[in-house]
């Protein structure tokens, strides 16, 4: 009989002690909301959590780089609508400085306007991105040109990783934009309209103009070139960027499943488990009784 007992004892013992293990368990599963707090609880699935875990951290670093990258090619994109708009203007003021009704005086005030608008043209080519760094200067810093026009950056643009197995350039080198076009610089040009307007002889200056209206002409077809390459740059940036979405959605939902606590279900399990540590705790407190009893007979 005391065998028995005391083999009653031990099992309501270790019932209780396990039901209360569990009970903790899924008490802290709800409360952390992890169905597991350490690798060692589930080997396995902890594995996949880091491997889904840095897939997602890389996936973020990803977008950053993404939103600095679209960032430059959208500030680039703006410089060559501005560059168009320097062209289209230089090819009307020399079509009207070849207007034979022009005398001298209009033809000066013409010069000065394309003096201006060769400035701006220099200005625009070392134009930056706002923190500093050249918009067309490749991987280079500091000015993209130097006074002279010479070019000064690299002749490749930053590589960007914005999604897995996909990178985009971050710009356009400057010497694609501004430099050699139709023979000589896009500098070059534009001095040599300022040159072709200001010239007095008439059969001088409409050879002059010809030739300079062929050149200024080449530098607006390499603008509209060199803005549908960003353009392209950009529509790969919004196919990462859907990517990037869809990945991080499947990766978010997978780590749910796997790592994170269904709460459903363990509102169900902590049920249960406090059902049975209760009848656990009552079996434990009838075999004291019997223990108390044989002893005291």
């Amino acid at each position: 009989m005391r065998v028995a007992t005391e083999t009653l004892f031990r099992t309501s013992t270790g019932s209780m002690q396990t039901h209360t293990t569990q009970l903790a368990k899924v008490q802290q599963q709800i409360s952390s909301g992890r169905q597991f707090q350490h690798a060692h609880e589930a080997p396995a699935a902890s594995a996949s959590v880091m491997e889904w875990e840095a897939a997602l951290t890389r996936i973020d670093a990803q977008g950053a780089a993404a939103g600095r990258a679209g960032h430059r090619l959208g500030l680039t994109e703006n410089a060559l609508d501005d560059a168009r708009v320097i062209t289209e203007r230089v090819k009307e003021l020399l079509v009207s400085a070849g207007n034979g009704a022009f005398n001298n005086q209009d033809r000066a005030l013409v010069a000065v306007e394309l003096d201006g608008l060769a400035a701006d043209w220099r200005t625009l080519a070392n134009r930056d991105d706002g923190s500093g760094q050249p918009l067309f200067g490749g991987t280079a810093l500091g000015n993209a040109f130097d006074a002279a026009g010479v070019y000064r950056g690299s002749p490749d643009n930053r590589r960007v990783e914005v999604a897995d197995g996909q990178q985009v350039r971050d710009g356009i080198p400057g010497d694609q934009v501004f430099g050699d076009i139709g023979g000589q610089s896009s500098f070059a040009w534009l001095d040599a309209a300022v040159l072709a307007v200001r010239e007095t002889d008439p059969a001088a200056r409409k050879l002059a103009l010809d030739e300079v209206q062929t050149g200024v002409a080449a530098m607006a077809l390499n603008t509209e070139s060199r803005r549908t390459e960003v353009g392209v740059q950009r529509a790969a940036l919004d196919r990462a960027a859907t990517w990037r979405d869809t990945a991080t959605s499947e990766l978010t939902q997978s780590l749910a499943r796997l790592r994170d606590t269904d709460l459903i279900d363990a509102a169900t399990r902590l049920s249960q488990h406090s059902t049975q540590l209760s009848a656990a705790q009552t079996a434990y407190l009838q075999v004291s009784s019997l223990s108390l009893f044989d002893r005291l007979r």
